[in-house]
């Protein structure tokens, strides 16, 4: 027996050992990985549950106590360093301006548009709006991006009252 052939067992055993140490660490990432992105659908779950929980306050013509309703300071901020000035005032002007993204037309002649001063912004991600013609009414819940000072909204919800 040769002195090569005696250590080859331990040689063996040594990338075995890593091999599976390797496995190991991978693994245990990829369960890491995996809690994080449960914590972030979770996270984006409650999120919805309370945005719906005031869609459903304010159509009714409440307000929840326990959620406030608005931009906060530290929403304003970023907003502004996204290039909104006044971030609440530009959101319903540019929202008021876009009566397309109403998905329901006006009837007897009436001409469908955002009512102005029944635009709420929730908070620096979504918006619940009313919308008329004079003789229909709706509201609908709008998401929105804001990049360089440009507005991108996007229709969530929208129903007739």
């Amino acid at each position: 027996m040769t002195t090569s052939s005696r250590f080859l067992p331990h040689a063996e055993r040594l990338v075995w050992f890593g091999f599976m140490l390797f496995l190991l660490i991978v693994a245990m990432i990829h369960i890491y990985r995996g809690f994080g992105l449960e914590r972030d659908v979770s996270a984006a779950n409650q999120e919805v549950l309370a945005l719906q929980m005031r869609l459903a306050s304010l159509t009714a013509g409440q307000v929840l106590e326990s959620a406030p309703v608005g931009l906060t300071q530290g929403e304003v901020r970023r907003l502004q360093r996204l290039g909104l000035n006044d971030p609440r005032v530009q959101l319903v002007a540019d929202l008021a301006a876009q009566p397309e993204l109403i998905g329901h037309g006006g009837v007897l002649g009436g001409s469908i548009h955002f009512v102005p001063e029944e635009i709420h912004v929730l908070s620096d991600r979504w918006v619940l709006a009313a919308f008329e013609d004079g003789h229909i009414r709706g509201r609908m819940l709008l998401e929105y991006e804001v990049a360089f000072g440009n507005i991108a909204w996007q229709v969530l919800a929208s129903s007739l009252d």
